[in-house]
């Protein structure tokens, strides 16, 4: 078998498997925030656009404090605890000028990041001034620690910033903490649906492993056209 055949039954391999997965119809609206996340969605080649783009997904539960139940949240109640005793909170950020300040903080921080895995020289944050949604974990002292933002449309939520202002174990501790934090957010909103929205191909094995800790599951998205005067949907299949 040459090298060319040996690929070509690796990429069938690939697609095969893809379609095991299970597949999540989405349709969001065309409000501000549904339009980002179906842009998102969107940016990935036309071959996903055939089979359904890949990516991690945290189906959000119904009833609050359900999302950190169980054996396999061993991990997040682990983290979330460790978080609480170094004094780690958080809080809503709804001034403008805080916002544009974490957002410099945020593009300081990914220029500067010591792991180039992560490292962006030129960070494109300005569309996270569109979004409602926006929470800061602080550190005892009052550092910001975690910067999240995510656009919520109906039933989807995206992912469209979550990242660590700095790094050291405070910073390890607030991803848990503030994961359950934003979960149990949209819980309160009536989100049933958390997306990634990333190519589930081009992610750092370190992000791979934080997804599978906090719940995180590889689901085929299809994007359906756009409704009007509704919010996001999410349907099986």
């Amino acid at each position: 078998m040459n090298v060319r055949q040996a690929l070509s039954r690796v990429s069938l391999g690939a697609l095969v498997s893809l379609y095991r997965q299970p597949c999540l119809r989405v349709v969001p609206s065309a409000a501000v925030e549904g339009a980002a996340i179906r842009a998102q969605l969107m940016r990935n080649s036309s071959l996903w656009r055939l089979t359904g783009l890949a990516t991690a997904v945290l189906e959000v539960p119904e009833e609050p404090g359900a999302y950190a139940l169980g054996a396999s949240k061993q991990t997040l109640r682990r983290k979330v605890r460790q978080a609480k005793r170094l004094g780690i909170c958080w809080e809503d950020v709804d001034d403008q000028q805080e916002r544009h300040n974490l957002i410099k903080l945020a593009n300081n921080c990914e220029r500067t990041h010591p792991d180039a895995t992560y490292r962006i020289s030129h960070p494109g944050n300005d569309d996270l001034l569109d979004y409602r949604l926006w929470l800061v974990a602080r550190a005892a002292d009052g550092r910001p620690l975690l910067l999240s933002v995510t656009p919520v449309d109906g039933e989807l939520a995206l992912v469209r910033y979550f990242r660590t202002l700095g790094w050291g174990e405070e910073q390890s501790h607030a991803r848990y903490f503030m994961t359950e934090v934003l979960v149990e957010r949209l819980v309160s909103l009536g989100v049933r649906y958390l997306v990634d929205g990333s190519n589930l191909f081009w992610l750092p094995n370190g992000v791979r492993h934080f997804q599978r800790m906090t719940g995180f599951h590889i689901v085929r998205i299809r994007v359906a056209r756009r409704r009007r005067g509704a919010g996001g949907t999410v349907s099986g299949g």
